[in-house]
């Protein structure tokens, strides 16, 4: 499989995930009660993207279970749901910059 090709089960296996036609792993999220769309960043992984959504996916919206998160066991201390949505975004966005590093 090439780099621009990718199975369905790869798509499908995080939320809030999705597979450029180039390769790239991307991650971008809602902020709840508006229009507007976060954009987490692109990343070489889909764990990388999956780490973003999941940061930002907490701060937003505080899930009332955790197994609504990708990763439940890798939430860094530092997020909270106070955050404005541009220091979400930089969480996020660092967290997934993390993970691809």
């Amino acid at each position: 499989m090439s780099a621009g090709e990718s199975s369905g089960a790869d798509e499908k296996k995080y939320k809030g995930v999705r597979r450029r036609r180039w390769g790239k792993w991307v991650s971008e999220i809602r902020v709840s009660g508006t229009e507007e769309r976060l954009w987490l960043g692109s990343y070489s992984t889909p764990e990388a993207a999956a780490v973003a959504h999941n940061i930002a996916f907490y701060c937003l919206r505080r899930p009332s279970s955790l197994t609504a998160l990708n990763f439940p066991s890798m939430l860094p201390p530092c997020v909270n749901s106070d955050m404005s949505p541009k220091s979400v975004q930089k969480a996020a966005s660092d967290a997934g910059m993390a993970v691809d590093a």
